[in-house]
């Protein structure tokens, strides 16, 4: 029965260990043990009396190279013949004992045997292949009439090799637990970070909710009560002129007019009000916002004319420079990110570059960059992106700036409401 030697591929879906570190300890195993069967071959082929090692010697010692050869890398990369491979080997080693040279050197087979056979196998079916190799070994002498002290020596140079192995295979697979536990872990956090980034924009757009719903409270309250008020008292005063007191006209013109323009604040206050057109917070906001997010550290840039911004261009702001951040967050490898955003006389620019490794020419546009291009044509900008020449990422966005007095200006009599 063989043993479950630690995969590189884990049920969890978590990788195992790198290689590379595995790879190098594997390869001085083999050389070793290439170097302990040429020393155990080579002095059979350069003596003097080579010509009395029989020819199916030869043969075994052969195969116990090929199947080492093939058993060498099985702790990081199992092959489903690998436990036949060690029958193979176990078999081949005591063969070429029985066969040649039992009190000589070829009990070193042995000794290779239990090393290579350590990578594949349980501790418990390792000692139970040395046991069947020290029984192979003593009858083998036995047949030759050799002495049982070197039964002894190879006995223990086989627990000791076979043995050894099995602490190397033991700590591997303690170090893949380690690793996976570290991988797992490190999962974990980036799930928890998206998952803080989740909450955070929803809180921001719940607030923005809130807002939008004390702003539609607050109008209603201003039109049914200071507008209905306001506009009784332009009445009011309209019916006192009609009665033509001369000591009371001139006074009654200025209290008219200051009606007319306290009505007219009030309708334009209500407007703004319904339409969320209050003074826009862009650079409070973002500011915010990134103080919520642990990665990457981000550096705002922001013009102070800013927040004069209407609503919908500053909320088309806080979204293009939320996404962009989100984005590299998610798929930049660098760490820091700049946001700038100026204010010029008839466009806003909004830049968002990160130090990322440039990962190809040219960037297909997902989720997040379509959503940031519908966002700047929504309200009559434009939005590009792409790698810069010198490195990281950037996307620029250019927004319009109303022109004071394009609106049509309130009529400055009372009117009906």
């Amino acid at each position: 029965m063989t043993g479950t030697p630690p995969s590189d591929a884990p049920p969890g879906g978590v990788p195992a260990v790198p290689l590379p570190e595995r790879d190098r300890t594997i390869q001085l195993a083999a050389i070793g043990g290439v170097v302990a069967w040429a020393g155990t071959v080579l002095p059979a082929a350069l003596s003097r009396h080579r010509s009395e090692v029989p020819w199916i010697w030869w043969v075994l010692s052969v195969i116990i190279l090929g199947a080492f050869v093939a058993l060498a890398d099985a702790l990081v990369r199992p092959h489903p013949l690998d436990g036949p491979l060690v029958v193979v080997i176990v078999a081949a080693s005591m063969g070429a004992v029985f066969v040649y040279g039992a009190e000589q050197i070829a009990p070193v087979f042995m000794v290779l045997t239990a090393g290579v056979a350590g990578w594949v196998v349980s501790t418990r079916t390792l000692i139970l292949i040395g046991v069947v190799q020290v029984a192979a070994l003593v009858a083998a002498l036995a047949l030759q009439g050799g002495t049982i002290v070197w039964t002894l020596v190879y006995a223990a140079l086989m627990f000791f090799a076979g043995l050894m192995v099995r602490v190397v295979v033991r700590e591997a697979q303690s170090r893949d637990a380690a690793y996976q536990t570290a991988v797992a872990l490190a999962a974990a956090n980036e799930r928890l970070q998206v998952t803080n980034r989740e909450l955070a924009a929803a809180q921001a757009r719940l607030a923005e909710a809130s807002k939008a719903q004390e702003r539609l409270r607050i109008s209603r309250d201003l039109h049914d009560s200071m507008g209905h008020q306001v506009t009784a008292l332009a009445l009011t005063l309209e019916l006192i002129d009609r009665k033509n007191h001369p000591d009371l006209t001139e006074l009654v013109a200025q209290a008219r007019s200051l009606s007319s323009g306290l009505l007219r604040d009030v309708r334009g206050a209500v407007t703004q009000l319904r339409s969320g057109q209050a003074r826009a917070q862009v650079r409070d906001d973002l500011s915010r916002w990134v103080r919520t997010l642990p990665k990457p550290d981000v550096a705002l840039d922001f013009d102070t004319s800013i927040d004069d911004v209407p609503h919908d261009i500053a909320d088309a702001i806080i979204r293009i420079v939320q996404e962009a951040v989100t984005n590299s967050s998610r798929h930049s490898t660098g760490d820091r990110v700049w946001v700038r955003v100026a204010r010029g006389q008839r466009t806003i620019t909004v830049t968002i570059r990160d130090d990322g490794i440039p990962g190809g020419e040219s960037v297909t546009p997902g989720h997040g960059i379509s959503g940031m291009v519908e966002r700047a044509e929504a309200v009559g900008g434009a939005l590009t992106w792409g790698w810069l020449p010198e490195g990281g990422f950037e996307i620029a966005a250019t927004l319009p700036v109303p022109v004071p007095g394009s609106a049509a200006a309130p009529s400055d009599g009372p009117a009906p409401t």
